[in-house]
């Protein structure tokens, strides 16, 4: 993958990239195979090359998961963990398909951010969009129809990763969602019979971006 595609180094000039490039190793997970476990020492920095990354946490009895994000091709995992006081991870991550993530170990990362201001400006540009899709999303759960919130959902992927895009599980999804299987079963199954989504499986195409649209207040 070219990292120029990457949202956080997109602003990087090419002897940047060229830094960052070269202390990126491949690494390949079959799927339902773990990136990284809760608790675990923070030693990379991730980029999603391809494939589909679940980010969940487990209840403290050690057995039903809660889905935090999904992450697909272009998107980064464990920015902020690197930066925390004590540097473990603080959820798992693991495959829901065969994928492939180029894996920046940490100390170089550190060292190439304050080496390169360029990045750091980035990396800072980066934690700040994120911050604020985190406060859209709880502005989500509070005022909006779990109706909305799916089609919302939907448009997201098509945008990242065009049509015929994975969906997770309803399982994954209600819990992205902020709601219970049911009712993600419910509301795809009316926007298919809508004729406002195609399924193959767990693939999606949307026919009309902007039918789905507008059922969004």
């Amino acid at each position: 993958m070219d990292l120029k595609q990457v949202p956080l180094f997109r602003d990087l000039n090419p002897e940047d990239l060229k830094a960052l490039e070269g202390e990126a190793r491949t690494r390949r997970l079959k799927r339902g195979e773990v990136l990284f476990l809760e608790g675990e020492p923070v030693r990379s920095l991730f980029v999603v090359e391809r494939g589909l990354i679940k980010v969940y946490k487990l209840d403290p009895e050690g057995r039903k998961q809660v889905v935090l994000h999904l992450e697909g091709p272009g998107r980064v995992l464990a920015e902020v963990a690197l930066f925390l006081d004590r540097p473990t991870y603080p959820a798992s991550a693991e495959a829901l398909e065969d994928s492939q993530v180029l894996a920046i170990p940490k100390e170089r990362f550190f060292q190439l951010v304050e080496a390169r201001p360029p990045l750091a400006r980035a990396l800072i540009r980066y934690l700040a969009r994120r911050q604020g899709q985190l406060l859209h999303l709880l502005d989500r759960l509070v005022f909006h129809e779990v109706r909305e919130r799916l089609c919302e959902f939907l448009l997201e992927k098509l945008s990242q990763e065009g049509q015929g895009f994975h969906l997770p599980t309803n399982p994954e999804l209600a819990a992205l969602l902020g709601t219970v299987p049911e009712a993600v079963s419910r509301n795809l199954g009316q926007l298919y019979r809508q004729g406002l989504i195609r399924l193959k499986g767990r693939r999606v195409e949307v026919p009309d971006p902007q039918a789905l649209r507008e059922l969004i207040k």
